[in-house]
């Protein structure tokens, strides 16, 4: 056996045993097949979250299409099929998606989040891009044109704010507060939607039903998004509603890589160093998604802060892209460190001490239920029994956490630590594209246009 096909047959078995993990946060669903959910369905966090399967779907996309025969390539391209199918049904009559969803398609959102839409829209393009790859027949080809426009449209319409040249957002990918306003991870997640379902119009809608204004507003828009969020020689995270540049490090610096765009480069490399330099936690190490200043009202530390795994996988997925394949490597080694004995990835982690002064300091004097539904994130009208709902399920999670999650570590300065949500069914997503970026088997994700 050649040193080639040792490292593929590596690859493969690695591979397997990630999706082998995805596929325990799958629930079967008998119209659609596999639904691809957060976390196992007894967990927390037992919907579909649109994010969550579009950062799936991306790494499914690169395993159905690879010229590498792998194990779980059908795997991957079966729940691609059913999360785009279950994506067109669950569509808003506007044209919207929500937060999440329960597995019959009911809108289970609390907050405002308006990157869902990009996500839909990337979901089903993947989808459609990798069918005509492959040569797949595609049910209802049409039907998903019209669910394409009709997001296309919602987002230009409503999202899209014509003067700046860019789309707000009240909460995105963090939930809370301090996303509201002109945020790099939304703006470039709409990006990504439009140059999918441009790619889409331009292979597969012979009959033009996806109207070609939205296509032809994306080349103003990619011109718009790439200057307005670079400040100081780097990438910025947001311009809050007010004009204000933050300036702050957050982990969503890395989204012009994470959607496949970089026409600045050495920008791009001065934003992951700034990351690493300001967001590497000192005890855990990895990467926090942003400083937990948790006295800020808009800041959510979730079980006590700490660093986040699914982000420090993207973090390696840069290093192999720019080539250091050996800072890559000591990347995904840290996240091996902190698998549990099942080879579960958690969400992220935190230390015992950070643990026990979060459930004093912020969970038992009720801080954090305020953060977490504070009025201006939270849909208007919001149905009750949904806070009620999923404060009980943080209720229930800090409780495991406390009791099955900790390891203790008296030679820790900080007792040891705990893991939380695990397994993530995104951090194995993650940690398997870094594993093909390292392999260089991946489809190209730096745009020229």
């Amino acid at each position: 056996m050649t040193k080639r096909s040792k490292e593929l047959t590596k690859l493969n078995d690695q591979l397997n045993e990630h999706m082998d993990i995805i596929l325990k946060c799958t629930i079967e669903n008998k119209k659609y097949g596999k639904l691809l959910l957060a976390s196992p369905p007894t967990s927390r966090y037992p919907y579909v979250y649109p994010r969550d399967t579009n950062c799936a779907t991306q790494l499914m996309r690169r395993l159905a299409g690879s010229t590498n025969d792998y194990d779980c390539r059908e795997q991957a391209f079966k729940i691609m099929e059913s999360m785009a199918y279950f994506m067109k049904d669950c569509i808003s009559p506007e044209g919207s998606w929500g937060q999440r969803y329960n597995l019959d398609g009911e809108d289970k959102s609390i907050y405002k989040q308006e990157d869902n839409v990009a996500h839909g829209i990337a979901i089903i393009c993947n989808y459609l891009l990798t069918a005509r790859f492959l040569k797949r027949q595609v049910k209802d080809m049409d039907d998903f044109f019209v669910c394409i426009n009709k997001a296309l449209d919602y987002s230009y319409t409503k999202l899209y704010e014509k003067e700046l040249n860019l789309f707000y957002s009240t909460t995105s990918i963090h939930e809370s507060a301090m996303e509201e306003g002109y945020t790099c991870w939304v703006n470039f997640s709409f990006l990504y939607a439009y140059s999918l379902a441009n790619e889409v119009a331009d292979k597969k809608d012979k009959k033009n039903i996806i109207k070609a204004d939205f296509l032809n507003f994306r080349h103003q828009f990619l011109y718009s998004v790439s200057e307005l969020f670079i400040g100081d020689n780097r990438y910025i995270r947001r311009t809050d509603p007010d004009g204000t540049r933050d300036m702050r490090p957050d982990f969503t610096l890395l989204s012009p890589f994470y959607f496949g765009f970089l026409h600045y480069k050495t920008q791009m490399e001065n934003s992951v160093n700034y990351i690493e330099k300001q967001l590497w936690d000192p005890e855990l190490g990895m990467i926090m998604r942003y400083l937990p200043f948790y006295k800020d009202f808009s800041t959510h530390v979730h079980a006590g802060n700490g660093p986040w795994l699914q982000y420090t996988a993207v973090l390696a997925q840069f290093h192999y892209w720019n080539g250091n394949i050996s800072r890559g490597d000591e990347l995904l080694k840290m996240i091996d460190s902190y698998k549990n004995e099942k080879g579960e990835i958690p969400e992220h982690l935190s230390t015992c001490q950070r643990f026990e002064e979060f459930m004093e300091r912020e969970w038992n004097t009720g801080i954090d239920f305020q953060k977490e539904f504070y009025k201006p994130i939270l849909l208007d009208n919001v149905d009750f029994d949904k806070i009620l709902e999923e404060a009980n399920n943080m209720h229930k999670s800090y409780e495991e956490t406390g009791s099955h999650c900790i390891i203790r570590d008296h030679k820790r300065s900080e007792g040891g630590y705990i893991q939380f949500a695990a397994p993530l069914m995104w951090s194995h997503a993650e940690y398997a594209r870094a594993l093909l970026l390292r392999a260089g088997d991946w489809w190209k994700i730096h745009r020229e246009e």
